[in-house]
């Protein structure tokens, strides 16, 4: 899968955990829950992790991943 077939379900993995921001979740489950093929998530949730806007909390088929609210505040007063 190249980027151009990625940049739509990277846009729909983020807003999923956007919407969805207190949600721990495996990689079956993220598929699961978009509808998806596992094989088709995996590089796009790699891919998130990578720019941190997912964490990974362990490894292998048992990995949780959970979406990294970015931090809001402009430091302005």
């Amino acid at each position: 899968m190249n980027f151009t077939i990625n940049l739509p379900l990277q846009m729909e993995c983020t807003l999923f955990f956007q919407e969805n921001p207190y949600m721990f979740e495996t990689l079956d489950g993220i598929a699961l829950r978009l509808g998806r093929k596992r094989e088709d998530i995996d590089p796009v949730v790699k891919q998130l992790v990578s720019n941190s806007l997912l964490e990974k909390i362990g490894d292998g088929d048992q990995a949780i991943y959970r979406y990294i609210q970015p931090d809001t505040s402009s430091g302005l007063v």
